[in-house]
């Protein structure tokens, strides 16, 4: 039967014609290449949720849709306000996730591996086009699938793909991927005297698509800019279209030059716009020479002891030789820099993949108020290294013919593959995960904090379990470090008064005097609502260490009615402090104007807690304010 069955199979594919064994062959090549990757990424997939997963989805009910309906679907898309376009695709895509599954992080990963393994069909065509401009013709399309293969399976990728939220970050490169295939495809067509506009036309709407992912997309100007100076030159059929595009791109760059000296450096370079920073505009700046070295060394040595995933230790450069590998890691960039521009004609793919490289970091390593160090920024910049790195292997004279260079590439697949393989593993389990990025990077506040919340989660809720034990010390540890932001504080205090114990005074100070002398980011604030959200659902803590640390707060950063509110209906309950909440509700009748509906609201709260006076007296001070308006 087996036989007749493979008999049969093999009459169909000589009935295909040669075009047609060919086309089956490819993609039944492309099937396997999927299939390679989603095996090193699998055992990932039974991971947790990280980080940003928790504020941006786990948290964020808006994205919890139930039904598949307009509404619901309209108001999950704009569940995110990152200051920019709101990545109403991404959280679209999010919002399908938990109506199919909740919040099982299983099928939520499993969603990022998907887009992941379109990306690296899409990554191979673009390879495959790369590599016949710059003249590959012997084992193209091998090459183009190992290159491929490699950028999939790198152990950095790791992070991005297995971090749900940065799902942003891949399906926003889908579709500058499918927009640079089409560029490609339409300046081609131009060059050889056929009409490409339709494909150029089509590279529109796929920008949109991508910024409704992640506003990184503004950077593929920048790579086709990059095609152009190296394979593409500007080219065309006519002497007009070759005049087209090089003033095109020239004024395009005036353009966003007078923009960004002008709009974008004076919006990011104000001392309100690092706020929530310990460094300044120019400190991240000088900072990225120190961090593009690193990101480089962790693409070309991707050992997963190098990649530690949080970075929080990481200290800001304060100048050029504070530390000295700011200026060591400006000379190297430098120089690369000057490489990719002076062998732009000689060496266009190389080139090519040093100017992705820096282009992919364009906005990422500026002035925006941005942290200093996220993995997933390197996405698409592993790309262009290897591109670089597969010119260069190239080039290099072999006596015997390739099979020296084939044999290379297959072990260096192989083991880039292993160490992916291992990453993904480590990501795929809850505590080897806490555990090893503790071990990798010892000095990171995150990753302390991490552990210690799963080890109280192990605990059981038993105070007498040496989990328990363990989550104490480890958060202590975190609290001792410089950098770390009150979460260490908040957790301790709330473990001990979750629990009916003590909270020791020093850790009360601790977290006032991150308040009063820190930055205040989204986690600090997050922290103390969520300590005054237990507090008023009845655990026992110090109120008057409460109320001190939100005016340590509430001095140093403005905030939403709704959180003096809050606070106010805290002073009442448990301080029956009538003055000090209504200092509070004024504050809240002053930022009420943009929510609409929040004072009457507040007030029958008061009323429901039995402080009709003051509810009375919000009323008076709500019509006042009205009529001022």
């Amino acid at each position: 039967m087996q036989l007749i069955i493979f008999g049969e199979m093999r009459l169909a594919i000589k009935g295909l014609g040669m075009v047609g064994r060919m086309a089956l062959i490819r993609s039944v090549g492309l099937a396997a290449l999927a299939v390679v990757v989603a095996a090193v990424y699998w055992p990932g997939l039974s991971g947790p949720f990280i980080f940003d997963d928790f504020p941006a989805l786990v948290d964020n009910s808006r994205v919890h849709v139930e039904a598949l309906g307009f509404g619901e679907l309209w108001r999950a898309a704009f569940s995110f306000d990152p200051g920019g376009t709101g990545r109403q695709l991404a959280m679209l895509s999010f919002s399908l996730n938990y109506a199919l599954d909740g919040l099982n992080p299983w099928g939520w990963k499993l969603g990022g591996l998907l887009v992941h393994l379109v990306n690296t069909i899409l990554v191979y065509a673009l390879c495959v086009r790369l590599l016949a401009l710059a003249g590959v013709g012997r084992l193209l399309r091998w090459s183009a699938a190992a290159i491929a293969l490699l950028w999939a399976v790198h152990p950095l990728q790791v992070s991005t793909v297995l971090y749900v939220v940065q799902r942003m970050e891949t399906l926003s490169l889908m579709f500058v991927l499918l927009a640079l295939l089409a560029y490609l495809r339409g300046r081609q067509a131009q060059i050889q005297g056929a009409r490409g506009w339709v494909w150029l036309a089509l590279c529109a709407p796929l920008l949109l698509m991508a910024l409704g992912a992640k506003e990184t997309a503004l950077l593929l100007p920048l790579y086709t800019l990059a095609l152009e100076l190296t394979l593409l030159r500007f080219d065309g059929y006519t002497s007009a279209q070759k005049r087209f595009w090089r003033w095109g791109y020239a004024i395009g760059c005036l353009i966003v030059l007078v923009v960004f000296v002008a709009v974008v450096i004076p919006a990011y370079t104000a001392p309100q716009a690092y706020a929530i920073r310990d460094f300044t505009a120019g400190e991240r700046v000088l900072t990225q020479l120190r961090v593009l070295p690193m990101y480089l060394g962790q693409i070309l040595f991707p050992s997963p002891a190098l990649m530690s995933f949080y970075y929080d230790d990481l200290q800001a450069s304060r100048g050029l030789f504070e530390p000295i590998t700011t200026i060591a890691g400006a000379l190297l960039l430098l120089a690369l820099f000057a490489v990719a521009w002076i062998f732009r004609r000689r060496a266009p793919l190389f080139s090519l993949g040093l100017l992705w490289f820096f282009v992919s970091h364009a906005i990422t390593s500026n002035v925006l108020a941005l942290e200093l160090v996220f993995e997933h920024r390197n996405y698409f910049a592993i790309l262009g290294i290897l591109l670089a790195a597969a010119d260069l292997v190239r080039r290099i004279p072999v006596r015997d013919g390739p099979g020296i260079k084939i044999a290379a590439v297959a072990a260096l697949v192989l083991g880039v593959g292993f160490l992916g393989v291992v990453r993904a593993a480590t990501w795929g389990n809850v505590l080897l995960l806490s555990t090893e990025l503790t071990h990798v990077n010892p000095d990171s506040a995150r990753a302390a904090q991490d552990l210690g919340i799963l080890y109280n989660a192990m605990s059981d809720g038993d105070v007498d379990s040496p989990f328990f034990g363990f989550a104490v010390a480890e958060l202590e540890r975190e609290s001792k470090m410089d950098w770390a932001t009150v979460l260490a504080e908040q957790s301790l205090i709330l473990l001990h008064a979750e629990n009916n114990l003590p909270v020791k005074p020093e850790w009360w100070s601790r977290l006032q005097f991150r308040l009063r002398d820190r930055p205040i980011g989204h986690e600090t604030v997050g922290a103390m609502f969520r300590l005054l959200d237990r507090r008023m659902a009845g655990v026992r803590m110090d109120d008057s260490a409460l109320s001190s640390a939100f005016d340590m707060l509430f001095e140093r950063k403005p905030m939403p009615p709704y959180s003096y509110g809050a606070v106010a209906l805290h002073a009442l309950k448990y301080q029956n402090d009538t003055a000090r909440a209504k200092r509070l509700l004024v504050r809240a009748v002053d930022g009420a104007a943009p929510y609409p509906g929040y004072l009457q609201s507040l007030s029958e709260r008061l009323r429901e807690g039995g402080n009709s006076d003051v509810a009375d007296w919000l009323d008076i001070e709500a019509a006042k304010s009205r009529k001022l308006q």
